[in-house]
């Protein structure tokens, strides 16, 4: 698996963790988390003990855009650890996001945008999936 692919497959599972902490059903998704991020090294019980911190963090006083941040860095970085060392893991991975996915709208699934300007020089913009480029003036 390359390191492209590890970190397409980290940030959104990263972002469904956080959002999963915030919400009403954490205690039916934690375990599922638990399992996948307990692979590596660490025990379970440390894992969970550090998902349990991370969403106090969120839920907390200091629960604000800077800390959401914070989190979502902190567990995009474990996901890709986790998937670096047991790339088997990305299967587990996918049914777990397509399973948060399913229930939303598709305008609410994941989706990134990026604006790249230019004044002379070339840019380079590295994804993957539908891409729709446009060159102004051109």
């Amino acid at each position: 698996m390359s390191e492209l692919e590890i970190v397409q497959w980290a940030a959104p599972a990263a972002q469904a963790l956080v959002g999963a902490m915030m919400g009403d059903l954490w205690g039916s998704v934690r375990d599922r988390f638990t399992g996948i991020l307990s692979r590596r090294s660490e025990g379970a019980s440390d894992v969970a003990e550090e998902l349990e911190e991370s969403r106090q963090r969120l839920l907390g006083a200091e629960g604000g855009e800077e800390t959401r941040n914070e989190v979502m860095a902190e567990w995009r970085s474990r996901f890709r650890r986790a998937l670096t060392q047991n790339p088997m893991l990305l299967d587990e991975i996918r049914t777990m996001l397509a399973e948060f996915e399913g229930d939303k709208p598709a305008e609410q699934r994941y989706h990134v945008e990026q604006h790249v300007r230019s004044s002379g020089g070339i840019v380079f913009n590295l994804g993957s999936g539908t891409q729709h480029n446009s060159v102004p003036g051109a």
